[in-house]
């Protein structure tokens, strides 16, 4: 099979890392999950006390952190901050640092030399029409704020998280008004994607839709 290059898009809580996951191991493709990017470098700015706002302050800042993932560990100046970043309060650093056009440009220029060689699956908000716009698989992957709250809501407990609903909630529907109404990039459906609503399906009943709607992308471009 030629190399191809799948580029996965929806709103936060989803579960686009999750399947990226599965349609990885599937395809023999690799997963850059492009959100665990953006919560590494706010997590990063953050700790540093950079203001979340353009200017040779946050400039200088982004030239100091070397970011790389190795088999899915996240790595920031040589320390692995994989579980740090998944604290629910990183989730809103990472919307805040990311709506800045100088922390999406270094990371955009970095996830596309990535993933240059093919043989990828990114997956994050602005993928379909902004860092891969030559990809052979579009996808939006999408759910009600409700579902995605659930969801994410078991996700946080397995981990030993200690949040409400009612607060996993607020914060999804925080994030998708940040992320749909940002400067930079916004949260959008690009026209070339096909949408997967997830709402009302099961984890493996995602999974073969976008199957299904890979082999056939695949298929026609044969």
């Amino acid at each position: 099979m030629k190399a191809f290059n799948v580029a996965l898009d929806g709103p936060s809580g989803a579960g686009k890392s999750s399947i990226a996951d599965v349609i990885a191991s599937r395809y023999g493709l690799t997963h850059l999950d492009t959100g665990a990017m953006y919560r590494a470098i706010g997590l990063t700015l953050h700790n540093q006390d950079i203001p979340a706002k353009s200017g040779k302050t946050l400039d200088q800042a982004l030239a100091g952190i070397d970011l790389q993932i190795k088999d899915g560990v996240v790595i920031v100046n040589g320390q692995d901050v994989s579980d740090q970043i998944r604290q629910p309060y990183v989730s809103a650093l990472a919307s805040k640092y990311s709506a800045l056009p100088s922390v999406r440009r270094k990371l955009v220029v970095l996830q596309q030399h990535i993933a240059a060689d093919k043989g990828y699956i990114l997956d994050g908000r602005d993928i379909c029409d902004v860092v891969l716009p030559d990809a052979e698989v579009k996808l939006y992957l999408d759910a009600d704020p409700e579902a995605r709250a659930q969801r994410r809501l078991l996700q946080d407990q397995a981990k030993g998280i200690d949040v409400s609903y009612e607060d996993v909630l607020k914060g999804i529907l925080e994030r998708d008004e940040a992320d749909r109404n940002r400067k930079t990039d916004p949260l959008r459906i690009s026209d070339a994607a096909v949408i997967v609503d997830s709402s009302h399906l099961s984890f493996d009943q995602t999974v073969e839709t976008v199957c299904k709607i890979i082999n056939q992308t695949l298929l026609k471009e044969a």
